[in-house]
This record gives C-alpha cells, structure tokens and sequence, in this order.
C-alpha cells in the first residue's frame, strides 16, 4: 500500500515471482477472494480497490493498493484484507504535523492488527529523491518541493548531502520511539537509495502520450536493478516472523 515508488517496489516482486517461476494463473478462488473484500475498499471517498492480484505458490496472494496519504477507510480495508501489510505514505506529505498525526491515528489500527497471531505489519521508510538544489552552499535534500525549477527542462539528477536527515523518516522513527507501537516494524529503504542518484528516470521530457512535453524531471522513481529490489526484498524477508519466511 502507498504511493508510485511504493507501486515500483510492488512490480519488482512481480518481477522476481516470474522469474523464479512462483508465479500461479489467477483462478476462481483468488476471484472470489477479491470480490470478497471489495466491498471493504468502496466504503471511503476513493473507492479504489487494489489492483494487479498475484497468486504464488506457497499459498500466497498479493495485492498492491494505491494510496498516496492515510485514509482511514482505506487503513480499515487493508486490515480486512491482508496478513502482511507493508505500506509508506511519505513522499505526498508536506506539513510534517499533519503526516505526525495521520501515522498516529494509523498505527494505533495497525499495532492492534500487527499484535494479532498470523499478522504483521511493516512500515518502509521513505526513499531518497536526488532533485538539484539551487542552494548556493551545495545543501540539498533532494526533495521535490526543493527543487531549482529552472532545471526541469534539462533535467538531470544529483548526489543528496543531507547528512541522513529526512524530514518523513525523522517523524516515523519519533513515533516509533514513543513505544506504543511495538509491534509495527520499520522497513528500511532510505539507505538503501540514497547513494543511488544516478538510477533514475531523469529527463523525461517529450513522452510519447504528450506529457509534460517540455518540462519533465524525475529525480523519484528508479530505473528496474534486481540488484536493489533483491536487497529491499531481503530486507523485509528478515522482518517478517519466522513461519512466514518460507514464502
């Protein structure tokens, strides 16, 4: 559950089913099972239920959910829908109070659902974004919202020297420290991409759909690596409790 990275790490896992050959056709149980919990994601103002269902062999399904900031409604159906919930909503927040409050009201669902026999919950930091700066000291957290603006038509990315501190990722690990989540994880991912400033998109102007034609600068999303997916996935087999680790 998340937002378009969150998205890219969902299709990565898609990836490495298939290529390992885990991949199982979708049947009618897995139908039934969707159309089971639908109704649970048509309840909120989106009503998006989950897209791209993936069967595995081991007795596991999959789903990926797009959901960019905390709805409640949608907290509820994800509870009502999986064992295994891994989830980020960082990168569409810019009032870090109001992404405090949103993970509070969300983690004390999420610790009741995490505290359950079969259940887990995993909350992935929030990646690294490599957009240039326009400060004059070299400065830059990469962040979007930071960006020079003048280089979005000749877009290329940079190194972030922010010296590990992210605002979202600065909340998230407060709010665990608080201890009344105890049950809730961290998946690590920042570390992971934050010396990965040359894996991006980068220049995406003149698309062939005509989309931001002329100014289209993705310093976000990364380039396919098993390489970085495989080492993400690695990460959150190791967090998951031990009977669910044969998958």
């Amino acid at each position: 559950m998340g937002d378009s990275v969150m998205e890219q790490f969902y299709n990565a896992l898609q990836c490495m089913v298939r290529r390992e050959g885990l991949e199982l056709a979708h049947d009618d149980e897995m139908e039934a099972f969707m159309q089971l919990t639908r109704p649970l994601w048509l309840m909120g103002k989106r009503k998006k239920p989950p897209k791209l269902p993936q069967r595995i062999q081991g007795d596991m399904r999959m789903m990926y959910a797009r959901v960019t900031t905390m709805q409640p409604d949608e907290v509820d159906a994800a509870i009502g829908t999986a064992d295994t919930i891994v989830l980020n909503w960082g990168l569409h927040y810019q009032k870090m109070a109001t992404y405090r409050s949103d993970l509070m009201d969300a983690f004390e669902k999420l610790e009741a659902h995490a505290a359950k026999p079969g259940k887990s919950v995993l909350i992935q930091e929030t990646g690294a974004q490599h957009f240039k700066s326009n400060d004059a000291r070299g400065y830059s957290t990469g962040e979007y919202e930071l960006r020079d603006k003048s280089q979005d038509g000749t877009c290329s990315c940079q190194r972030t020297e922010d010296f590990n501190v992210n605002l979202r990722n600065k909340v998230l690990y407060e709010m665990m420290a608080t201890g009344r989540f105890p049950h809730l994880r961290i998946l690590p991912f920042y570390n992971l991409t934050r010396p990965r400033w040359r894996w991006h998109f980068g220049n995406c102007t003149q698309r062939p759909n005509g989309w931001n034609a002329h100014t289209c600068c993705d310093c976000t999303h990364f380039c396919f690596s098993p390489t970085m997916w495989g080492a993400h996935l690695r990460s959150l087999v190791d967090l998951l409790p031990v009977e669910k680790t044969h998958l």
